[in-house]
């Protein structure tokens, strides 16, 4: 089978490798779709991540499956898609059964084989299964909804239902403007950003207020959440929040970002980390595709080819962007 894999920083290649065996207690899945992800891209640019070179890459996926154990409930040509987190298990957090908040969690394509190859083997409890006629394209976009998911419901917990601005109109922002949006009733929400193309998808997203001059918003959201990652968003989001407003950061930072603190104090702000998803958030952003009531093929700018991966790669990090979320393609293995 092909597997894309990572040798280094700007080096993505395929390779030829054996088709995995599962193990007693594992499920074998002929991936359908795979989801090049922002933290995909965190180890293209920087190597962030990985466990080793030459692992083979992705944990956004959607596929069949193939064989499971008969206790799991689960039957050949089922699509699924899956909770590729891996917790230590051992950390407080693990303990407490906050998987999510581990000390050190990975993922299946850091630090154990990945989903962009033509099969992956992996445990049946973390597969989550869709009902029949759902798009698998979509499907594929499962795991980057769950991380939405789980932001939007903190977000909403803490600062309801009244406006919200996401910074970023990249995937993950766009998901959880259209989310606040469309399935969580916000009353108003707004959107920065300064690319032209994502700002234009924005309002596919459904957004009510869209703008690349963060200075005409200032003020005016109580609630503000950074999904760009790069310290000068953060601080124009801590400096755009009305007085006593909340600043959640939904992103992950290549350089460790310089704040002025004085600023949180003086506002009373309050400043949240949101990180990854339950397997109740990934089950949710499977139930929400899987309904038919939400479409979220706008998100998809371009379905490419196994072999086109390290284009799709190039494409995402180029300084003009042209694509928003990029599906690789394995039906063919």
């Amino acid at each position: 089978m092909r597997a894309v894999k990572f040798y280094g920083p700007g080096k993505v290649g395929l390779e030829d490798i054996p088709v995995p065996v599962p193990r007693s207690a594992e499920a074998l899945v002929k991936i359908k779709y795979g989801g090049i992800c922002g933290s995909d891209l965190h180890i293209f640019r920087q190597g962030m991540f990985v466990a080793k070179l030459g692992e083979t890459m992705g944990h956004e996926f959607s596929g069949a499956v193939v064989s499971a154990p008969p206790s799991s409930g689960l039957s050949p040509g089922d699509l699924v898609v899956g909770d590729p987190r891996v917790p230590c298990g051992t950390c407080a957090a693990c303990i407490a059964g906050d998987t999510h908040r581990c000390s050190s969690l990975g993922f299946i394509g850091e630090v154990s084989p990945g989903a962009f190859a033509g099969y992956l083997a992996i445990a049946p409890e973390k597969l989550v299964t869709l009902k029949g006629g759902t798009d698998p394209a979509q499907a594929a976009l499962a795991e980057p909804l769950a991380v939405a998911v789980h932001a939007c419901r903190r977000i909403i917990t803490a600062a309801g239902s009244g406006n919200v601005l996401v910074l970023g109109a990249g995937p993950i922002g766009l998901l959880m403007a259209y989310l606040f949006k469309n399935v969580y009733a916000v009353k108003r929400v707004g959107v920065f950003e300064i690319d032209p193309f994502r700002l234009g998808k924005a309002k596919e997203a459904g957004a009510d207020e869209r703008s690349a001059d963060i200075e005409s918003l200032s003020g005016q959201y109580s609630c503000l959440v950074d999904a760009v990652g790069v310290e000068t968003v953060l601080n124009k989001a801590i400096g755009a929040a009305a007085p006593g407003g909340c600043v959640f950061i939904s992103a992950i930072y290549e350089r460790t970002p310089q704040t002025d603190i004085n600023t949180l104090v003086s506002k009373e702000m309050t400043l949240v980390g949101n990180n990854a998803y339950s397997f109740d958030d990934l089950k949710e952003a499977a139930a929400l595709i899987g309904s038919g009531k939400y479409d979220f093929r706008w998100l998809v700018t371009s379905i490419m080819s196994a072999e086109e991966a390290a284009r799709g790669f190039e494409l995402l990090t180029g300084k003009e962007k042209r694509d928003l979320k990029i599906l690789l393609r394995f039906e063919g293995e």
